[in-house]
């Protein structure tokens, strides 16, 4: 399988999965094919962060997390290979499925933990993104 574009959802506190992440993408990318890097922030859906932040302070979390990301990217990704670095806010599935679908993503590769009980009766991240994804989707543990 060679794909042309990838979406790799990451989390910014777990860089050692964003590796096996990049290592499974680059088993399925074409030789001309790039990968996209997404960060979903969702502190302001959950609003951990809203009352002792500034919209100030939201600005520049986000433009910390996109050198974040583009850091990760330029670490992680060979050249021929990099896409965009991506930085929203919002719902996780939300904006990884709407995400995919902007950027016409033939497949998603993104991680998900070991499921316990919770995820079980929720559902994680990464079952909602296959459930409704548009394009296929690769999930590493």
């Amino acid at each position: 399988m060679s794909l042309q574009r990838i979406l790799m959802p990451v989390d910014l506190a777990y860089p050692d999965v964003v590796k096996l992440e990049v290592e499974m993408a680059l088993k399925l990318i074409a030789e001309d094919g790039v990968i996209d890097m997404l960060y979903v922030d969702d502190a302001r859906v959950h609003h951990s962060m809203v009352p002792t932040v500034t919209g100030n302070a939201f600005s520049e979390h986000h433009l910390s997390a996109f050198d974040r990301v583009q850091t990760m990217l330029e670490q992680l990704v060979p050249r021929p290979h990099r896409g965009k670095s991506i930085v929203r806010n919002g719902v996780v599935f939300d904006e990884v499925v709407a995400q995919a679908k902007r950027s016409n993503a033939d497949a998603i590769v993104m991680a998900s933990a070991k499921p316990r009980l919770r995820s079980y009766l929720l559902g994680s991240n990464a079952a909602k993104v296959v459930r409704h994804a548009p394009c296929s989707v690769f999930v590493v543990r």
